[in-house]
């Protein structure tokens, strides 16, 4: 009886052992920068994925360098790469590294920044309409009738377009019935928090007015925004937006400095993009069978996957972050 027990260990031993075997495939994610904190944590569940399915995956970031990142692109092109996740430091530039891994069969998916002028092979970002949609509808549930100005993220990110056009679709409804007025709107370069600031500082210095609510594209931005604000003592309160669900965000959230941030289920989106293309790699999916829609990108029509996201506010700021996804523990929101 002791025999057979100990035999059927070792059975199970060596099928364990045969099962989370590496198959001998590589996998790269190379993404912008570190100092975005989501990126960094998105490049580790998209390797803790693919790795337990028997791949290497190899992560790289590029310190916010569009040069180095061609360079780091082909390092794991030359380290034998079947596929690759790109987050793009340029949107335009970054169809180099595509053309070249087309060269050289390396299949690759777009992540979080849609890639121009390429021939990709995914897409896996947020929603941006819904995000839009999202921002507007909690700051005109508290705050719904006066003057706000938008700052949106970099212009020449794709995302940053398409989440101005949609808070400004969202606020039209409320602009012609005379309930807001948008006294100023433009894009900050690099989603930078000291840029947004800038801005305000200087809409307040020309107008001579502190706007109602402030629709901020990052909670970096937003986070600038608060402290600038706070530096000038002002008695009044200003209801902002934000985006990511940082740590300073949801600080400021539950301060009741910062009206919401946008929560993206990071887990589920990185590990949806290996997913995908682990399925690519294997033909066991195509990629518009995995789609929800179809985003142009100047030579294409890009099949995507939109994970959407979660608002976050004070009333249920514990839930998302600390309860439901362990996001965040208590202790680092409110100490």
């Amino acid at each position: 009886m002791r025999t057979s027990f100990y035999f059927l260990c070792v059975v199970i031993m060596f099928i364990s052992i045969a099962c989370n075997q590496d198959n001998g495939s590589k996998l790269g994610f190379l993404y912008s920068t570190n100092a975005t904190e989501r990126y960094v944590k998105e490049a580790g569940y998209f390797q803790e994925f693919a790795e337990a399915k028997g791949y290497t995956v190899y992560t790289e970031h590029a310190d916010g360098d569009e040069d180095k990142q061609l360079e780091k692109a082909r390092e794991l092109f030359d380290k034998g790469i079947e596929g690759i996740a790109i987050i793009a430091v340029n949107a335009n530039t970054a169809a180099a590294i595509v053309r070249e891994a087309q060269e050289r069969g390396v299949k690759v998916l777009a992540y979080n920044r849609l890639i121009k002028n390429c021939e990709l092979d995914f897409f896996v970002s947020g929603d941006n309409d819904a995000l839009g949609k999202m921002m507007v509808d909690e700051l005109i549930k508290v705050k719904p009738s006066g003057n706000a100005i938008i700052l949106g993220g970099d212009k020449y990110d794709r995302n940053a377009v398409g989440l101005m056009v949609a808070i400004k679709k969202y606020l039209q409804p409320h602009i012609d019935k005379g309930a807001i007025n948008v006294d100023y709107e433009t894009y900050v370069e690099d989603w930078s928090g000291e840029n947004a600031a800038f801005e305000l500082e200087q809409y307040i210095s020309y107008s001579g007015k502190v706007p109602d609510m402030i629709f901020a594209g990052y909670d970096g931005m937003s986070d600038a925004c608060i402290r600038l604000l706070d530096g000038k003592k002002l008695n009044k309160h200003v209801y902002i937006s934000g985006q990511d669900a940082t740590l300073d965000g949801a600080k400021n959230i539950v301060a009741g400095k910062q009206q919401m941030t946008a929560f993206h289920p990071l887990k589920e989106a990185a590990t949806s993009a290996a997913e995908a293309m682990i399925h690519l790699l294997e033909g066991t999916k195509k990629a518009e069978d995995m789609a929800t829609s179809y985003v142009n990108n100047g030579q294409q029509e890009v099949p995507a996957l939109n994970i959407p996201s979660v608002s976050v506010t004070r009333k249920n700021v514990d839930k998302v972050l600390i309860n439901d996804t362990g996001f965040y523990t208590r202790e680092e929101i409110y100490n």
